[in-house]
């Protein structure tokens, strides 16, 4: 059967996943097409919105890039009272989000959320508009999207990532390819070198290198430093065929994809 698609939560970072679902669609487009479920948590569930509902991946890429410029231009960066970034995001969707958008997820899109009132993550996958899915796939962590969280149906939620930074599809006969641009043990990420100290963290473990910790920062704070770290999915995308091919014919999910 077919294989679903996991995004990670991402910040900024979500650049990489992009790149990640671009290459897909240029060399393995039936990877996509057939998945059952794409699943987001974070700013995953935007790159995950993105592929559901047909965008344009290098748009959307290029306007996180040039959201990323603006927000260093600020003091403190993205913690800086002008900058609007849960905002920002729901315009985004908005604006490139098509019309029958919530028809297009309906089933199909999956996004992880983190109810307010008692931290359960909830996977939702039913949207009744358009502006429900730009809604549900902005993501909202407290103090650095805001104070009051958005609340869809008359409940409150808060950044799915809180909950489970890797989102899986239910059900034990369901294989689920995840993408995180954290090295550690996803099937598509960052290929660093061994290390002797993981972090585990909702059932996903990360490598707890050097690497990752320049990840993280980027992730949530673009800093000229590290600005360059924002570019990875643009270089990625020139040789991920590679990582395709190794996925196909090495990983455990290689059969199910020959099948199709």
């Amino acid at each position: 059967g077919a294989v679903s698609i996991s995004f990670s939560g991402s910040g900024f970072l979500a650049t990489y996943q992009l790149g990640v679902a671009q290459c897909f669609l240029h060399y393995a487009p039936w990877i996509l097409h057939s998945a059952p479920s794409i699943l987001g948590s974070s700013a995953g569930s935007l790159v995950a919105a993105a592929v559901v509902c047909e965008m344009n991946l290098i748009t959307i890429r290029d306007e996180m890039i040039h959201f990323a410029k603006e927000v260093k231009s600020f003091t403190l960066g993205p913690l800086n009272p002008s900058i609007k970034l849960f905002h920002w995001l729901e315009c985004i969707l908005n604006k490139h989000l098509p019309p029958n958008a919530h028809q297009l997820a309906n089933g199909r899109l999956a996004v992880t959320m983190t109810r307010l009132t008692d931290g359960e993550q909830i996977l939702m996958s039913d949207f009744d508009s358009k502006e429900d899915v730009a809604l549900l796939c902005s993501c909202f962590l407290p103090g650095y999207c805001g104070f009051v969280p958005p609340s869809f149906k008359g409940v409150f939620y808060l950044d799915g990532g809180l909950s489970g930074i890797q989102p899986i599809a239910p059900g034990s006969s369901s294989r689920t390819l995840t993408v995180c641009p954290f090295s550690g043990e996803s099937d598509i990420c960052p290929g660093d070198a061994p290390c002797w100290l993981d972090i585990v963290t909702h059932g996903v473990t990360l490598k707890g290198n050097l690497d990752n910790s320049f990840r993280f920062i980027n992730a949530i704070y673009p800093t000229l430093e590290v600005r360059p770290k924002l570019y990875v999915a643009i270089s990625y995308t020139a040789c991920i065929p590679i990582s395709i091919l190794n996925l196909l014919l090495c990983n455990s999910l290689c059969l199910t994809f020959l099948e199709i």
